[in-house]
């Protein structure tokens, strides 16, 4: 295992060389944003207790299972999900007492930490579970190869330490992403470069981003992947649609693709808008605008085919990708968990929207309005294993807050109204990606509500969207004259920063006051 770890490491290393030589074509600013993102996101790993992140122990266990045996886990049932190690750090760090309840604390005394270290001094080996199923391990197997990486660098077999790693290249993905939206806003607004800053830096000190960003979870590829692929089309859209950018945009979705099953619902949309570009190409001939189409496609379909095929001929397991479209293609089940196609279009139009009077059903009668208890309340500050938030009045100032940049978000439309329409193919194009991701967030919903009655949507689940978010923001501050608008920038900034380090004081507050 450690030779596959040091060839990993080998290509890693070509990999970051390459990186080294792109990055210098960067702006400064951009790699100012990417060092304070990571600086941030490093912090948040060290204040948020072990496995305290939303699902961080199967991300794990799924993690460690394929650094030990360099194969994804195979889903045996009723086996052991969690090895000896992790076993012995969930009981020493009193994970199930702390974990959903506000009253107990994490392990912060010496006595506590001594004897979670002799507990985990004696349960050494074996370090790797069964391979039973998990809230993870449906999941494509990329994160959890890169993550191998830190787990065989540790300098110690202790799983914390090797955690604590692992928690670093999750930060480094959420920097990556915080890069590849600069360079988003790069293309979009090329006129305008304090913009990209705002950005980037109102995405950076996201709260809840960088408390994802600072767990073991595949969620952070997951953004990166997003980010990316929003970047690339990007490029192709201000600068043309070329091989070489076509093969961009394919990399990107591939490289979502094969983060997490989720991504699957922005497909749709890009490759919509990747069709509409190579159409804009139509005067260099249809057969040259149809091979670049290609290209793209090709690139996006080879890691998914050679996964898939990889599970059949090789690990003789299911892929999780035919599972997840096996999944899509029926909308209804049978038994306690049947769902009609009605029933999923009201829960989805009830998610986002105001309930109608002709809709059958209501399903939200018991959380309010999901717009501002779900999305905003989540997006404000929804921690841990959603067992800690703000004051209440954190809440209602937020809301109050977001119906003035609402305003100001129209006004910044009509004040750049000749740009979006010289932009409709990019509008076109990100407003179908994320009607898929909106969609699929409601399919997913409808279906756990009529098999389990638990509140599926969690606000984590629209950041694939994060760049989107970024591009709202520069909307904003479009509304304000040339000479104010950067001043609304830096203040838009600085409440980010005073909300993240609130958080922060926050969870500091929850597991150690």
């Amino acid at each position: 295992m450690r030779a596959r770890a040091q060839t990993l490491l080998g290509a890693v290393g070509s990999a970051a060389r390459a990186a080294r030589r792109q990055m210098r074509r960067i702006p400064r600013a951009g790699r100012a944003c990417f060092v304070i993102a990571f600086v941030n996101v490093a912090i948040w790993s060290v204040i948020v207790p072990p496995f305290q992140v939303p699902d961080e122990i199967s991300h794990f266990s799924y993690a460690q299972y394929f650094a030990e045996t360099g194969s994804p886990p195979p889903n045996n049932p009723n086996d052991s999900q969690w090895s000896l190690q992790e076993f012995a750090a969930l009981d020493g760090l009193n994970f199930y007492d702390v974990h959903g309840s506000t009253l107990n604390r994490g392990v912060f005394t010496v006595p506590a930490d001594a004897a979670l270290r002799a507990e985990l001094a004696a349960a050494n080996q074996p370090l790797k579970n069964s391979g039973a199923a998990t809230a993870a391990t449906n999941q494509p197997p990329l994160y959890y190869m890169l993550e191998s990486i830190p787990y065989w660098l540790s300098p110690s077999n202790d799983i914390l330490a090797r955690l604590a790693l692992m928690r670093l290249l999750s930060a480094l993905m959420a920097a990556a992403t915080v890069l590849a939206i600069f360079m988003f806003l790069r293309e979009l607004v090329p006129g305008t470069p304090w913009a990209w800053t705002v950005g980037a830096l109102m995405v950076a000190f996201q709260p809840m981003f960088a408390f994802i960003g600072a767990g073991v979870q595949a969620d952070n590829l997951l953004y990166l992947g997003s980010a990316l692929t929003f970047f690339a089309l990007a490029r192709a859209w201000r600068r043309g649609l070329t091989t070489r950018r076509a093969l961009a945009v394919g990399a990107g979705l591939g490289l979502g693709m094969m983060a997490k099953l989720t991504f699957l619902a922005l497909v749709p949309g890009a490759v919509f808008m990747l069709a509409l570009l190579a159409w804009q190409r139509r005067g260099d001939g249809r057969m040259r605008a149809l091979a670049v189409l290609a290209a793209g496609v090709g690139a996006a379909a080879l890691p998914v085919l050679l996964y898939v095929l990889a599970n059949v001929t090789v690990l003789s397991r299911p892929s999780a990708l035919n599972g997840a479209l096996t999944t899509a293609t029926s909308a209804a089940g049978t038994g306690s968990t049947a769902v009609t196609w009605h029933e999923i279009l009201d829960y989805t139009w009830e998610l986002y929207l105001p309930k109608l009077s002709f809709l059958n059903h209501a399903y939200f009668t018991g959380y309010g309005y999901p717009l501002w208890t779900v999305w905003l309340r989540g997006s404000v500050g929804n921690f841990g294993w959603l067992d800690y938030t703000f004051p209440a009045w954190v809440y209602t100032d937020f809301q109050r807050l977001v119906y003035g940049l609402a305003a100001l978000s129209v006004v910044g439309a009509w004040r750049v109204r000749r740009a979006l329409r010289r932009g409709v193919v990019a509008i076109l194009g990100f407003a179908a990606m994320m009607l898929g991701l909106l969609v699929t967030i409601g399919y997913e919903g409808a279906r756990a509500t009529a098999s389990t009655q638990y509140l599926f949507p969690q606000a984590r689940y629209l950041f694939p969207l994060l760049a989107l978010y970024a591009l709202a923001i520069v909307l904003i501050t479009k509304s304000l004259p040339r000479r104010w608008a950067p001043v609304l920038g830096a203040l838009l900034v600085a409440l980010a920063l005073a909300h993240n380090l609130f958080a922060e004081t926050l969870t500091i507050s929850r597991y150690y006051g």
